[in-house]
């Protein structure tokens, strides 16, 4: 299936479309590579190429003002200020997930810094000042998917999903806001992902099923459309050492993966309206 007209992803980065690599849809895991996952769980194909012309097109947005911030993806790179802060605290030399929160918690001075210079990078970003932690994720390298949840003893992978970050429809997810995730990491990580908003993916799914017997809902939706489009590609869009992206991750399929890495993964997310990035 050829890649359609969706998401796009806006960025000052240059030649952004080098970070940028696309494949031949998903496959359903319960295991994979050693890593358990829930039922109905999608992964991507590791037929990963890059982008032709025309799917450049269609998915980069160059010379273009961000806009619609609740449809469309960015890339960015933190100022110096904040970058400066975050080298203080010396998160690069982790080398497992418990050292990381000892390096805030024991460095208080530094993280003052940090949380300074944090909140005036992201005030800068939002037109309303409205956003807040979320969280700081460590994890292992090498990791085909990376959202899990630890039930019964042990993680279960979720694979590519929508965020649900609060209640919403279908045909609402669009005001769900958006968020940022810094990669504070000394290795690139991906965000993988299908570049159509959950009321372009419920328009598909209606093409294959009777939606008035089935009532497709924020939690059901994925599995309908990776079963009946297995074959609609995915986006694997590389974010560096220092780099951000801003995404609304309640409205499309997504998750992050951090395959061929070998250090350990360090991000910082904030969520709230990210809507004024140039």
């Amino acid at each position: 299936m050829k890649l359609q007209k969706g998401m796009r992803v806006f960025g000052n980065i240059k030649d952004i479309s080098d970070q940028i690599t696309i494949n031949t849809g998903v496959h359903e895991v319960l295991e994979y590579k050693g890593l358990k996952y829930f039922e109905d769980a999608y992964i991507p194909v590791h037929t990963w190429r890059s982008l032709t012309s025309v799917e450049s097109k269609l998915l980069v947005a160059t010379n273009a003002k961000f806009s619609n911030y609740n449809k469309n993806l960015y890339v960015g790179e933190i100022s110096k200020k904040l970058k400066d802060a975050f080298n203080l605290l010396d998160l690069k030399s982790c080398t497992q997930p418990t050292e990381v929160y000892p390096k805030f918690e024991d460095n208080k001075a530094n993280t003052k810094k940090v949380n300074t210079a944090l909140h005036s990078f992201l005030k800068d970003c939002s037109s309303t000042g409205n956003f807040k932690f979320h969280k700081i994720t460590r994890a292992m390298p090498n990791r085909e998917t990376m959202t899990s949840f630890y039930v019964d003893d042990s993680f279960l992978y979720v694979g590519l999903h929508i965020d649900q970050s609060k209640h919403f429809k279908i045909h609402t997810a669009h005001k769900s806001g958006n968020r940022i995730s810094i990669n504070l990491s000394n290795e690139t990580r991906t965000l993988i992902f299908t570049n159509l908003t959950l009321i372009q993916i419920y328009n598909l799914v209606r093409k294959k099923i009777d939606v008035k017997k089935i009532q497709l809902n924020p939690d059901n939706i994925a599995t309908y459309f990776f079963k009946h489009y297995p074959d609609y590609p995915v986006i694997k869009l590389g974010i560096k050492p220092y780099q951000y992206y801003v995404a609304p991750t309640d409205n499309f399929f997504h998750d992050a993966s951090t395959v061929g890495t070998k250090e350990i993964d360090i991000t910082i997310v904030y969520t709230g309206l990210f809507d004024q990035l140039s």
